[in-house]
C-alpha cells in the first residue's frame, strides 16, 4: 500500500503505485495528471495515468484564458467540477477530450514548492458529484501527490545546484554568461513543447531537457584556459583539445553523480546524451561519434539548435550579435545538414518567443571604466 513512498522508485513508478492503491478503494477514479507551467503561462503534462490513453491533453495553452485554472494559481486552492457535462468551460476542446475517457467530475489542485506555483494536479472520476462528497479524503490525497511532485522537483533542483556550482566555476571568465545558459534552457523547452505537440516526446522528457540543457558545456571546465578563453582561430591541435570537452564533461558529471549518489537512470541518460552529443550534426559530420539523423538522441538535437541560436544572437568578444533575420536564414539553410528539420520547424514557429526570452534574460556586457 505504501510502496509509493519508496524514494528509490522513479516518480512515474511512485505515482502509478499511488493511483493504483487509491483505485482499489475508489474504482470510480479514472486517474490523475500532473502538469508543470512554463515561462509563457502554458501548462504541459509531465505525468498522466495510463487509463487516459491519449485523451488527456499534453499541452494547455495560456492558463490565463481559463478562469478556473487562473483562479487556482492565484488562490492556491483546489477547484471541483461536479458535472463536466454541464460545465461551461473556456477550454471546451479539452473537456471534450476528457469526456471521451468518461471523465464526468474533476478536481484540480495547485502544486507549489516553497509557496511558488509550479503546476496543477488533475484528478478525474467516472461519476458526477464524486469529489464534493469526498472532499476531505481527496484534499489529503492531492496534498500527498503534491508532496511527491514537490519532493521530486526539489531533488532535481538540489542536484542541479550541485552541478551549477561546477558550471559557475567553469564560466567565471567564460564569455558565455549564466544568462546564456538560461536562454538555452528556455529555447530547449520551446523546441521540446513543439515536438510534444507533434507526438515526438512527452512533457516529462521536455521538463528534463529544460532542467539539464545548461549542463551541455560542463566539460569546458577541464579545458586549459589558454585554449578555452582564446579569441583567435584555433590551430588543429587546439581544436582537437577543445573537441574533447563532451567526453570530459561526461566523465566529470559521472564523478559528481557517484559522489552524490544520484541514481535516476532515465534522467541520467538524458543529461549524458546532452553533454556527449550536442556537437553532432544531422548529416553525420559532427563530433565526437559522427552520429547521423535520428541516431543522435533527441535531447541532444534539441540542445544543439538552442545553443547555436543563442551563440549567434549574442555578443562575444570576437563577434557582434547576428540579427534575428540572419539567424533565421542560417537555420533554414542548415536544416537537414547541421540540424534536425523538426527542431528548426519548432524554432521558426516560435521566433517571437525567442525575442521575448532574449529580452527577459539579457547579457550584461562589462565595460572597462575610463582611466
Amino acid at each position: 500500500m505504501y510502496s509509493f513512498l519508496n524514494s528509490t522508485h522513479s516518480l512515474n513508478t511512485r505515482l502509478n503505485l499511488f493511483v493504483a492503491s487509491v483505485k482499489k478503494l475508489y474504482p470510480e477514479i479514472i486517474g490523475i495528471a500532473v502538469t508543470r507551467i512554463d515561462e509563457h503561462d502554458n501548462l504541459y503534462s509531465v505525468y498522466r495515468s495510463p487509463d487516459y490513453g491519449d485523451n488527456f491533453p499534453t499541452f494547455i495553452s495560456s492558463i490565463s484564458q481559463s478562469p478556473r485554472l487562473n483562479k487556482i494559481r492565484a488562490s492556491l486552492e483546489p477547484s471541483i467540477i461536479d458535472n463536466m457535462l454541464s460545465h461551461q468551460s473556456s477550454v471546451k476542446q479539452i473537456h471534450l477530450r476528457l469526456l471521451q475517457s468518461n471523465c464526468i467530475s474533476s478536481m484540480a489542485c495547485p502544486i507549489y514548492s516553497n509557496d511558488i506555483f509550479i503546476g496543477v494536479l488533475f484528478i478525474n472520476a467516472k461519476v458526477k458529484d464524486f469529489f464534493s462528497e469526498k472532499i476531505n479524503y481527496f484534499t489529503t490525497f492531492s496534498i500527498l501527490i503534491s508532496l511527491l511532485i514537490a519532493d521530486n522537483f526539489n531533488n532535481k533542483k538540489s542536484f542541479h545546484s550541485i552541478v551549477k556550482t561546477v558550471l559557475l566555476l567553469s564560466h567565471h571568465r567564460d564569455p558565455e554568461t549564466q544568462n546564456h545558459l538560461k536562454r538555452v534552457a528556455e529555447y530547449s523547452r520551446l523546441i521540446g513543447l513543439y515536438l510534444a505537440k507533434k507526438g515526438k516526446c512527452n512533457g516529462d522528457f521536455v521538463d528534463s531537457v529544460y532542467h539539464f540543457s545548461d549542463m551541455h558545456d560542463i566539460g569546458k571546465s577541464l579545458i586549459p584556459e589558454d585554449i578555452l578563453y582564446s579569441t583567435k582561430i584555433y590551430t588543429d591541435e587546439e581544436r582537437a583539445v577543445m573537441n574533447q570537452h563532451p567526453e570530459l564533461g561526461c566523465q566529470l558529471l559521472s564523478n559528481i553523480l557517484t559522489t552524490f549518489k544520484y541514481d535516476n537512470n532515465q534522467e541520467l541518460d538524458i543529461i549524458l546524451n546532452i553533454i556527449r552529443h550536442h556537437h553532432e550534426r544531422y548529416d553525420g559530420n559532427g563530433y565526437p561519434y559522427k552520429l547521423k539523423g535520428t541516431d543522435i538522441p533527441l535531447e541532444a538535437r534539441i540542445v544543439t539548435v538552442a545553443d547555436v541560436i543563442d551563440a549567434l544572437l549574442s555578443h562575444r568578444p570576437y563577434k557582434q550579435p547576428w540579427s534575428i533575420d540572419d539567424v533565421e536564414l542560417y537555420l533554414i539553410n542548415g536544416s537537414g545538414t547541421l540540424f534536425d528539420p523538426l527542431c528548426i520547424d519548432a524554432i521558426l514557429y516560435s521566433l517571437d518567443k525567442i525575442t521575448l526570452i532574449q529580452k527577459r534574460y539579457p547579457d550584461v556586457i562589462e565595460e572597462t571604466a575610463p582611466l
